[in-house]
């Protein structure tokens, strides 16, 4: 039995080297919120139009939105995304995307950098004029 045990772990082990276990990276408050926010120089209503269009382009289902409150929430396969949008100005737009997985907390930049850069093409390729 002990064997067997020995050998699970053995196996295990060698099949984490492998896969090469990810560790997550751990990031000071200011870096957090660099790389959780960006601020559009579009009003509230275009920029939250925006990244509904970018979560369903993303493939994302979206499961809580609040226009009012300024707060959407979407799973897909790639895990749980919930984004804030505050109106930062007339028109200008404050948006903080957060990602979880498996019902945790999960800083995903490439998968944070994925949305908000798409929230962008949707807002330039549009005809709303940005804001001076």
């Amino acid at each position: 039995m002990k064997s067997l045990l020995l050998s699970c772990a053995l196996a295990a082990t060698a099949f984490g080297s492998f896969t090469g276990c990810a560790v997550d990276e751990q990031y000071s408050q200011t870096a957090l919120n660099a790389l959780q926010t960006r601020e559009f120089d579009y009003a509230f209503d275009p920029t939250f139009d925006a990244t509904v269009g970018a979560l369903f382009d993303l493939g994302y289902t979206i499961r809580t939105s609040d226009k009012r409150g300024g707060f959407l929430s979407a799973v897909s396969q790639n895990g749980l995304v919930q984004i804030k949008l505050d109106q930062a100005g007339p028109k200008r737009t404050s948006v903080r995307v957060s990602t979880g997985a498996r019902g945790q907390t999960r800083v995903n930049k490439e998968l944070i950098d994925e949305i908000l850069n798409t929230i962008d093409r949707r807002l330039t390729s549009s005809n709303i004029p940005r804001s001076s």
